[in-house]
């Protein structure tokens, strides 16, 4: 099934705690509305790096944007922090966020947003899963 036209949805993450299991209950409910659950769980683990990474290095109240288009999830976090993130080795005490992201995603990026930025990736579709 085809999307006539993109869904979009935002939502404030507060705090490290309660701000990422908002953030997955949102996208959980988000991508059950708009999805059969296509790749409902690459998207929670995505959501979880990325609002982890703002929350812990970013400061303020990043925002999570949900959007599918097509037989494409686009997930954005923004924050206030204008610098991109760095993917640092992986190990004992992390380090495999970004490479987890960059494994699930068809495509990555950062981007200049206000005096912040936004990170966002792209998670595949299949179109038969898509809700309409």
């Amino acid at each position: 099934m085809n999307i006539p036209g993109p869904l979009t949805a935002e939502c404030v993450l507060t705090d490290l705690a309660g701000g990422l299991a908002g953030a997955r209950r949102f996208t959980r409910l988000a991508l059950l509305a708009w999805t059969d659950g296509a790749a409902l769980d690459d998207a929670l683990l995505v959501v979880t790096e990325l609002a982890t990474n703002a929350l812990r290095h970013a400061g303020g109240d990043p925002v999570l944007r949900l959007s599918v288009d097509g037989t494409d999830i686009r997930i954005e976090v923004f924050d206030d922090d204008p610098a991109p993130p760095v993917r640092r080795p992986a190990g004992a005490d992390g380090g495999w966020g970004l490479a987890l992201v960059d494994r699930l995603s068809s495509v990555r990026g950062t981007a200049r947003h206000g005096r912040g930025k936004v990170v966002w990736c792209v998670l595949p579709a299949p179109a038969a899963e898509l809700a309409g």
